[in-house]
């Protein structure tokens, strides 16, 4: 992500609204008190949410909202000194309940990306960092940009979203380099191996035939893809990628859609950046939106198919980090986003969104957790 240092006191002042609106919309608090909070999420067959802090732990909220004894502690291996560096991302293994595989995407303490395997049992207090496997490493020559995102498809394989390795508009042009997996959504199987690998590159991936190109590619052209996640009903994969001086995008590669071309550094959103042809390939995001009234970075968020909120149903709802603004597109036939801030509240600071089993979805800030209702 992004990040602007601290929120401006502007920003800062704006009240956070809870209470729903004449609309029924509105944020429920369901946990507080968390460090560096980055994410939530639910391991399936597990009632507990568990909240992944970017120092390095991941906490379950307790029945008081409160953060639980870490249920994992990798501070000894993660570094955390930049703002966008840290434990990223945490997914589990749609088998978890019999594999108890799961998967963190966190930045070492040489700066670099590492995502490991762990393995825990269905209603442990704790993960033994004893059996964590690394499966994927990627030097990082920016400390920024380092995406993070993780999150299984609808076809059972691991998908990691990284940004480009940083620097001013993508100096190494490595989101456009299929030789690298900077700036691209990657797709893996990391419950097998193959050709001295933590994983193995699955049937269908777009580029495997293509001398030079990595084959773990799915997806490509981005800066830094900033929460990616999946529609639990049609298997779309929506992307949140941080613009630079001016446009935030929301991405979307239908179920099945490989090898799509997201445009930078090309471009930023559908603005010219360093230019040049449209490939075959490039596809324009189905929403963006400008740093005007301090709008800076976009953070990705889900398609709501839960209970809780039925009046946003079938609509993928994001956020902007500094001023707090909120949106919905409809997820099937994108349009002109609806700004949903004075129905839901303004949400500064927001660093993530999660959902539950139930596709009820969670807004993410630092210190805590609020559910959307209404």
């Amino acid at each position: 992500m992004r990040w602007h240092g601290t929120i401006t006191a502007a920003g800062a002042a704006i009240a956070v609204a809870s209470a729903s609106s004449a609309m029924g919309l509105g944020l429920q608090p369901v946990g507080s008190g968390f460090d560096g909070a980055l994410g939530v999420v639910q391991a399936p067959g597990e009632s507990r949410l568990l909240v992944v802090e970017r120092r390095g732990t991941v906490r379950p909220i307790g029945r008081n909202g409160k953060p639980g004894a870490p249920w994992l502690d990798i501070r000894d291996r993660v570094g955390s000194e930049g703002i966008e560096q840290g434990l990223l991302g945490l997914a589990f293994a749609p088998d978890f309940a019999r594999s108890g595989r799961l998967y963190v995407n966190y930045t070492d303490r040489r700066g670099d990306t590492r995502v490991a395997e762990f393995r825990a049992k269905p209603g442990v207090r704790r993960v033994s960092p004893r059996t964590a496997r690394v499966v994927l490493s990627q030097d990082q020559p920016y400390p920024n940009h380092n995406g993070g995102a993780l999150a299984f498809g609808p076809d059972g394989m691991l998908y990691v979203g990284l940004g480009d390795g940083g620097g001013g508009s993508d100096p190494g042009n490595r989101a456009q380099n299929l030789g690298t997996l900077l700036g691209k959504v990657l797709r893996i199987d990391p419950s097998r191996r193959e050709a001295g690998r933590g994983y193995a590159i699955p049937v269908g991936n777009p580029f495997t035939a293509q001398p030079g190109a990595r084959r773990e590619i799915w997806a490509y052209g981005l800066r830094n893809p900033w929460r990616i996640a999946f529609d639990r009903v049609t298997g779309d994969l929506w992307i949140g990628d941080v613009g630079q001086n001016e446009v935030e995008e929301i991405d979307v590669a239908r179920n099945g859609q490989a090898g799509l071309d997201f445009g930078w550094s090309k471009r930023e959103g559908t603005d010219d950046l360093k230019g040049g042809p449209r490939s075959a390939r490039e596809t324009d995001p189905v929403a963006q939106y400008r740093h005007a009234d301090g709008n800076c970075s976009v953070t990705g968020g889900h398609v709501v198919r839960g209970p809780r909120a039925p009046s946003l149903a079938g609509k993928y709802v994001y956020a902007d980090w500094c001023t707090g603004k909120a949106w919905a597109i409809d997820a099937t036939s994108p349009g002109t986003p609806e700004d949903i801030t004075r129905r839901l509240g303004r949400i500064p600071g927001v660093t993530s969104f999660g959902e539950d089993r139930a596709g009820n979805v969670y807004v993410v800030t630092d210190k805590g957790v609020r559910r959307i209702t209404g």
